[in-house]
């Protein structure tokens, strides 16, 4: 069986005591006997901003259907433990208007559930309010996981690198890139194999990208240099984009970009933190870019840098983030890897600054 990686799921409630407690108790029952956990490592748990003893009530009426949460713990929510769920659900409105960030995570939902321990005390009813707090959360998870398994399906691999096979390899070319002629074949869908056919191949390997981020003065240090590939481009060959390099043989990616910080803008990377990792083109090319957004100090940074050996002409432009987002708007920045770390910012800029400053 094929592993396909981590699932962190994360419960929060204001005092993480009754309704996210119910909901973990749920999503390891219901999500044990789901799809998903013969593919994934899943890991559940839950939080709160004002933590508060796991309730009885609670304890009690998840008992009646055979869940144990007794031995659950109440938990403050942690640093990163936000930014570190691959799925945040909210289970009250507070809790949501409190941690705002939580508005940057595409993965999210919030059920909005009343508090059955708010309620007047009336040893009566009680626990029926318990009860259908507990009933209303089930139906939630169940719909809940069905998302999850339709999600995960996507990343189901069908075919892996047996189903093809490489029936020649040469190099056509070799200057300052590479270009390799293949001859191939590999699965069908419906069965069977392709006939060998041609492909020429780009060979680019894998590239780094570096987004310098000053959180202080929210500004980004952006370079601009004559970009081959784009002397079609209606506006100029001069592109603006963000510090890049190919990892060389020996370097990690973060060494790359480092080294490309200092070289290309003369600046220096305190923190880094990785944001996504892909294909440029991969009809044509092996290129993989990582794009990693970098803290710095813009202060004093400018001028024209680059080393002269590969004939880089590179001049560095501070601007405000602001700027740069309304140029991704107007197709000013047009350049892919660029779009993708701006984007990136544009969603997470309230949380990195405050975790940066």
């Amino acid at each position: 069986m094929l592993t396909m990686g981590r699932i962190s799921i994360l419960f929060l409630c204001t005092g993480n005591s009754c309704r996210s407690q119910m909901a973990e108790g749920w999503a390891k029952k219901i999500l044990s006997e789901s799809t998903i956990a013969q593919r994934h490592n899943i890991e559940i748990s839950s939080a709160g901003t004002q933590i508060q003893p796991v309730n009885v009530e609670a304890i009690q009426v998840m008992a009646e259907v055979g869940i144990d949460i007794a031995g659950q713990s109440s938990d403050v929510l942690a640093p990163g433990q936000l930014e570190d769920a691959n799925w945040i659900v909210t289970l009250c409105d507070q809790v949501r208007e409190h941690c705002f960030v939580i508005t940057n995570q595409s993965n999210q939902q919030h059920w909005g559930l009343a508090d059955p321990a708010a309620a007047e005390r009336n040893p009566e009813n009680a626990l029926q309010r318990f009860r259908e707090v507990r009933d209303q959360i089930r139906e939630a998870m169940v719909d809940y996981v069905a998302e999850l398994e339709s999600w995960y399906k996507l990343e189901q691999v069908q075919f892996l690198d047996q189903d093809m096979e490489i029936v020649k390899r040469h190099t056509e070319y070799r200057g300052f890139f590479e270009i390799q002629q293949l001859t191939l074949r590999h699965r069908l869908y419906e069965g069977g194999w392709t006939e060998s056919f041609n492909r020429e191949l780009f060979m680019r390997g894998l590239a780094v990208v570096a987004m310098l981020y000053d959180p202080v003065q929210d500004k980004l240090v952006l370079i601009e240099q004559f970009r081959v590939g784009a002397l079609e481009d209606k506006r100029s060959p001069w592109l603006l984009e963000m510090v890049a390099g190919i990892v060389e043989p020996g370097e990690t990616p973060e060494q790359v970009a480092h080294r490309e910080a200092m070289e290309e803008a003369g600046c220096k990377i305190g923190e880094l933190i990785k944001l996504h990792e892909c294909w440029t083109s991969p009809g044509g090319t092996n290129e993989r870019i990582i794009i990693y957004c970098g803290k710095v100090d813009a202060t004093d940074i400018g001028g024209v840098h680059g080393l002269k050996e590969e004939h880089e002409d590179i001049c560095v432009k501070v601007v405000s983030c602001d700027w740069a987002f309304s140029a991704l708007e107007q197709g000013i920045i047009d350049n892919a890897a660029t779009i993708m770390a701006l984007q990136w910012l544009q969603l997470n800029r309230i949380r990195l600054k405050s975790q940066w400053q």
